[in-house]
């Protein structure tokens, strides 16, 4: 097993409130992998090597064999020594609020299942599916959800360009916006926008655009700089290194 191999199912139902579907990762490749935060949170289960995760203060340690990643506000680098096959579930960004009050306290860090009191243990991909279908539904989602999930389609369609312009049509305060945002996604508005531009401009670079500077301005960065500064820290790389294939492609969005 050298290429990864990646199959991502989306979640149907009252399963997709809170999910956005599960993944089957397979992947013999050896060496550092690295990847970009986008605002979900996943709900990773090893079943195959454990790999390294390298954090930001130099440290480096075995992730455990099953645990949620809350929110992440960098670039996470994880190094595989070994064959690694994931089974997971990608939540949807305000469904992380269901499993905890503050999940603003679990940004880049990992909860294991355990401390959860939640136990995926199925042997195969689709057993692992319904499994996750059957006792994730159930979780109620935060009472501001409704009020987050608006703002993040609005966002995520271009119709935001500004925490203003998001806390006018949700019709709040913008402090009130972050609080929402902390208690439902752990992340903070002006995070999530960071993030929202962020791909944007990566999804762009990636598809072939042209000039550097025009990316920014049409990904609503106030200059190059600014996107520069974004992609060192949720990508660890600049937006011209972007362009070069990568590993992990498939696993952003």
């Amino acid at each position: 097993m050298s290429e990864a191999h990646y199959d991502f199912r989306p979640a149907s139902g009252a399963f997709s409130a809170i999910a956005e579907g599960v993944w089957h990762l397979r992947s013999g490749a050896r060496g550092s992998q690295v990847i970009a935060p986008d605002g979900c949170c996943e709900i990773i289960v090893h079943r195959g090597a454990v790999p390294i995760e390298h954090r930001a203060d130099g440290s480096s340690t075995r992730q455990p064999d099953a645990f949620l990643y809350g929110p992440l506000t960098r670039v996470l680098r994880i190094e595989q020594d070994a064959d690694m096959e994931v089974f997971a579930v990608r939540l949807r960004p305000w469904a992380v609020g269901a499993f905890t009050a503050r999940p603003a306290e679990w940004r880049d860090r990992l909860v294991g299942l355990a401390e959860l009191g939640l136990e995926l243990t199925a042997d195969t991909f689709d057993d692992f599916a319904a499994q996750a279908e059957a006792k994730l539904t159930p979780l109620p989602l935060p009472d501001a959800a409704g009020t987050v999930q608006a703002a993040i389609a609005r966002m995520e369609s271009g119709a935001l360009a500004s925490l203003d312009a998001a806390a006018d049509a949700a019709g709040i305060t913008v402090r009130t916006l972050d609080r929402r945002f902390e208690r439902v996604a752990g992340l903070t508005a002006a995070m999530y926008l960071r993030l929202v531009r962020f791909h944007r401009a990566r999804d762009a670079i990636k598809a072939g655009a042209g000039r550097l500077s025009d990316v920014a301005a049409d990904a609503g960065y106030a200059d190059q700089a600014h996107m520069t500064r974004d992609f060192r820290r949720f990508a660890g790389e600049t937006p011209k290194l972007v362009r070069q294939p990568a590993a992990f492609d498939p696993l952003y969005r």
